[in-house]
């Protein structure tokens, strides 16, 4: 199982569609089970600047506990079947082909983090999931 995604790091206007791109190969005759979730950015630091080593651009994506941040399941396809977690129900969300997050329009509350997991009992080696960080704009 290899489950790769086209771009890891995606922009998009409030109010636009996004689609997260998510691809997977797998020697198992059976759809697999494809699952979206969600994890907002890492919370800042106390004096509201977010710092890393060497004045390098911060890392949004650095790891901190989930119990700090907003995590949830966006929605999961088994076969052709499409399940949206509880908040986002109502949304204009879901997965589109094999694996690719189709969200819009894109939200606020949108922009974090995106994991791509891919879920085969037929097919247990390789990497099963992917990252995708999601940053939405608004108008200047």
């Amino acid at each position: 199982l290899q489950v790769t995604v086209t771009d890891p790091r995606t922009v998009a206007l409030l109010f636009q569609p996004v689609l997260l791109r998510c691809h997977y190969q797998t020697v198992a005759p059976d759809p697999p089970i494809v699952t979206w979730k969600y994890k907002s950015f890492c919370p800042q630091s106390d004096n509201g600047i977010v710092t890393s080593p060497g004045g390098d651009p911060p890392d949004v994506t650095s790891p901190c506990p989930d119990s700090s941040r907003t995590v949830r399941i966006v929605a999961t396809k088994r076969g052709d079947v499409v399940t949206l977690g509880d908040f986002y129900r109502g949304r204009s969300v879901t997965i589109l082909g094999g694996a690719e997050l189709s969200l819009g329009p894109a939200a606020w509350g949108d922009s974090g983090v995106y994991i791509c997991t891919v879920t085969s009992t037929q097919d247990l080696e390789g990497n099963n999931e992917a990252v995708a960080e999601l940053v939405v704009l608004g108008e200047p």
